[in-house]
């Protein structure tokens, strides 16, 4: 993260790696985190950089106006969220707007300086996504508008002057910041959860609802070889979103939309479904330690894994060995 802040004294904040000791914000798991603390201003900033996309999760407390230079680096869709207070955001390409709690903005732009202002002494919270332009043509033969935009390449506001989250929309920053996998899965996550975000933006955007697809015979064996290669995966790292469409051949949004189609969930749900089931194999035909299985199928945390396992089969793993 190459930011530069600078305070209305036209001092720069200087940051330092890691997160603070006494850190107990939000965690983006899996990100690269820097922090910064001054009289006037305390923000840790953490980034998580995929393929075409970067999440942004800032948090902190700003007295003053902060002037944030090489904030947006390279042109291409950038949603902001307000998690907690209330944003006032000035873009060098776009302008002024005003975030409250809860809302969101989603607009096009080059590289571009801003500068934001929350409420005084109180904590503040926000989650930023980035998408290139070679990201979002994956959607273009889902949302034909984007190509013209892409093409003319403006600086524009998507939805207005922003908007409130939907529940959907709300419920997938959450899961980002509560993933529980450990970074063999964590990516293939995260690579589906920036997919699922971008497709409800931008079907808000346009004010679409697009509930089915036209699926070719081919594309139907495709999808469903998508899945054979996934069933080898259940006991190690599967491959990224990217990667499983190239191997079968389909654009990454229509691999997606035609595995729920078929097989009723997303790709992640029923991957981790099936991994569940292995580990309740595990538990009930070898003697493997509970927390050794948890990590076997991709939970770091045993806790997570106690949790997710008594949700989809109503008991706890230790029960079901004592049976």
């Amino acid at each position: 993260m190459n930011l530069e802040l600078t305070l209305p004294d036209d001092s720069i904040l200087e940051f330092q790696p890691g997160l603070p000791p006494d850190y107990n914000g939000p965690l983006l798991r899996g990100s690269t985190a820097i922090s910064a603390k001054t009289n006037l201003a305390e923000i840790i900033l953490q980034q998580l950089t995929g393929v075409g996309y970067f999440i942004r999760l800032s948090s902190g407390r700003i007295l003053k106006k902060i002037f944030a230079k090489n904030w947006a680096t390279q042109y291409g869709l950038y949603s902001n969220f307000v998690l907690k207070n209330d944003a006032r955001k000035e873009l060098s390409s776009i302008g002024k707007f005003h975030l409250r709690k809860d809302q969101y903005i989603c607009y096009l732009t080059k590289e571009t300086n801003c500068s934001v202002l929350f409420n005084k002494n109180e904590d503040f919270s926000t989650i930023d996504f980035f998408y290139s332009p070679k990201f979002l043509q994956e959607l273009v033969p889902f949302f034909p508008e984007l190509q013209q935009l892409l093409q003319e390449s403006p600086q524009t506001i998507l939805n207005g002057k922003g908007g409130w989250s939907i529940p959907s929309m709300k419920e997938i920053t959450t899961q980002i910041l509560d993933c529980p996998y450990d970074e063999n899965t964590r990516q293939f996550y995260y690579d589906l959860k920036v997919r699922e975000l971008l497709y409800q933006i931008l079907e808000a955007s346009f004010k679409r609802n697009i509930k089915s697809y036209h699926f070719t015979p081919f594309e139907t064996a495709r999808i469903h070889e998508a899945r054979t290669i996934l069933e080898k995966c259940i006991d190690k790292k599967p491959p990224s979103i990217k990667s499983l469409s190239r191997q079968v051949a389909l654009n990454e949004f229509k691999l997606k939309s035609g595995f729920r189609k078929y097989f009723h969930c997303g790709i992640f749900e029923w991957l981790m479904e099936q991994k569940m089931q292995h580990a309740k194999q595990l538990i009930l035909n070898t003697n493997k330690p509970i927390k050794e299985i948890a990590s076997l199928v991709g939970y770091p945390r045993t806790t997570n894994f106690i949790t997710a396992f008594r949700r989809l089969f109503g008991m706890t793993p230790g029960s079901l060995r004592r049976q």
